[in-house]
């Protein structure tokens, strides 16, 4: 018994690597996608096409619209890396603890990015200030607000 190789072969190929798209969201499958629609609709229009030269064209179209795609989206992919906050931009931030400081270490969400807390154990609900980075890690101090004047005679008001 043989395989004999037909047109939606290469469609189920491409819906595949739709659902894999889907999934991962990486946009690298969907050049894959594309490829084996194109080589499926190529096999459909020209039946007689060897398998080489279907592979053939699968690889050239997977290539091509990698290039494609990375251009569009080069920028941006650098826009959301920009995004991304720098550890030591966080230097002199003030958080509010969610989770306690245990044995020294803790995590974090600061705007939708998690980071592992080093500092002295503290309870959660504790306000601490970001001091330094270390290796992975943001140093954290116990912070108290110091009120000043003004703001002491608006919570009299």
């Amino acid at each position: 018994m043989t395989f004999v190789l037909e047109f939606w072969h290469w469609w189920a190929l491409a819906l595949m690597f739709v659902v894999v798209e889907a999934l991962l969201l990486s946009g690298v499958f969907a050049a894959f996608a594309i490829a084996g629609l194109i080589t499926g609709i190529a096999f459909n229009m020209y039946p007689t096409l060897d398998w080489k030269l279907q592979l053939v064209i699968f690889a050239t179209a997977t290539i091509i619209f990698q290039f494609i795609f990375r251009s569009l989206f080069k920028k941006k992919l650098d826009e959301s890396a920009e995004d991304l906050h720098k550890p030591s931009e966080l230097i002199g931030k003030e958080l509010v603890l969610r989770f306690p400081i245990q044995n020294g270490f803790s995590e974090i969400e600061i705007d939708g990015v998690n980071w592992a807390l080093k500092g002295p154990d503290l309870k959660a609900g504790t306000t601490v200030k970001v001091v330094g980075v270390d290796g992975n890690y943001l140093s954290v101090f116990p912070f108290t607000p110091q009120k000043d004047e003004a703001n002491i005679e608006q919570e009299k008001e």
